[in-house]
């Protein structure tokens, strides 16, 4: 799942999809949501991410948590 889709579905600021993600700024994040020149892939790492925490959050409800601390 493209993380702006994960972000739309879920109704997530750029602050919370940077946590949950593991992302310190929102920069990288908002790279990928752009079009053009400044316009920027995410790794599959974190396709899959976003797909395993949005069956996570299916079962078990959204939570936002920096999961990367545990």
């Amino acid at each position: 799942m493209h993380p702006i889709d994960f972000k739309k579905r879920w109704d997530l600021t750029y602050e919370e999809l940077a946590l949950v993600l593991g992302y310190e700024s929102t920069h990288t994040l908002r790279c990928w949501a752009r079009v053009g020149k400044n316009h920027r892939n995410p790794q599959n790492p974190i396709f899959v991410l976003c797909r395993l925490l949005n069956e996570k959050w299916e079962r078990e409800g959204k939570v936002i948590d920096s999961y990367l601390s545990r």
